[in-house]
């Protein structure tokens, strides 16, 4: 046999015999385990790699990598899972777990149990070998080697960098756009107040008359026709009717048919009207007692005739304080 036979044969039976001694009651399973590399740099990753060989319909189940990653020294990067390479003419698995290590020192790996059920159902289980992982530190170059720590480099200054002045200007914007649209809205404006009640104006306006001292100054006609205005003005706010344009005939007959006018307030106000149209028309002087006479019957008739205020209801009445006697 020629020599390079023989040491290969010899190489195939130190390879078997590890897995062969390892392997527990079953014969029919082989499992073997090994690093890609002896020797690593702290944090540098190597797989671990297992094979299994076993008869064709054999069920072997995967190495959990929970075993490796509880090591104290080893840290679990990636499971590969079980991959079946050959099926015949014998099943060849094999699973690759990449890991790692940040400590310095020896890492062992312990034998790890491969379970696996033969094709009669029968279940057991063989180990892997025992395996040192050696780490080493990082490399450190001489002294003379080590850099001085370079400056930061700035990174050119875009649009981006100027957000907050964009987001500003919006924030004006908008301001100044919401100001615009309520100015342009229509302002409502409020409703007037109502307008004083008949007997307030026609009173004010005798006090003014009789501040004009019209008759003393002897503008006598000018003074019973202002007194008629006030009077006539009024009865058509009061009352409803237009006593500017009738006659002191068609005054009478209309305020005859109004009710709340008692017939001793509608005579006396026929005598002041017959006497105004005296003075306008038929140019009478009145004796002047009369005068200021006139513009009290006017303001007493006024009066007497304002609307009555309605009745404080029952608890308004109770809430409000008693009136102090005179």
């Amino acid at each position: 046999m020629p020599l390079r036979r023989i040491l290969l044969c010899t190489l195939v039976l130190l390879s078997v015999f590890p897995a062969v001694a390892q392997q527990s009651t079953n014969r029919t399973v082989n499992v073997r385990a090994e690093l890609a590399r002896k020797e690593i740099i702290i944090g540098d990753q190597i797989n671990l790699t297992v094979n299994v060989s076993a008869p064709p319909g054999t069920t072997v189940y995967p190495i959990s990598a929970t075993l490796i990653d509880e090591l104290p020294a080893a840290e679990v990067i990636r499971d590969g899972g079980l991959q079946t390479l050959a099926e015949a003419p014998e099943l060849l698995l094999e699973q690759r777990i990449l890991i790692t290590s940040f400590d310095t020192g020896y890492v062992e790996i312990p034998r790890m149990p491969v379970y696996f059920e033969t094709p009669a159902g029968r279940r057991d289980t063989v180990y892997t070998q025992d395996l040192l992982l050696t780490v080493r530190g990082a490399i450190v170059s001489a002294e003379d080697d080590i850099l001085p720590i370079k400056p930061i480099i700035e990174e050119p200054r875009n649009l981006w960098d100027y957000w907050w002045v964009f987001a500003l200007l919006g924030v004006v914007g908008l301001y100044y756009a919401a100001t615009a649209y309520r100015r342009r809205q229509p302002t409502v404006a409020p409703a007037p107040p109502p307008p004083p009640p008949p007997h307030e104006l026609a009173l004010a306006a005798l006090d003014e008359l009789e501040q004009e001292r019209l008759w003393q100054r002897g503008y006598t006609d000018r003074y019973y026709v202002e007194l008629t205005r006030i009077l006539r003005t009024y009865l058509g706010d009061r009352f409803g009717v237009p006593a500017l344009e009738m006659t002191t005939r068609q005054i009478v007959a209309a305020l005859d048919r109004r009710e709340g006018l008692d017939p001793e307030r509608a005579g006396e106000l026929s005598e002041l009207l017959q006497l105004s149209d005296l003075v306008k028309f038929a140019k009478a002087t009145p004796a002047e007692e009369l005068h200021p006479r006139s513009l009290d019957r006017v303001r007493a008739f006024i009066l007497s005739t304002r609307p009555v205020p309605e009745p404080e209801s029952t608890e308004e009445a109770m809430a409000s304080p008693p009136k102090p006697q005179a």
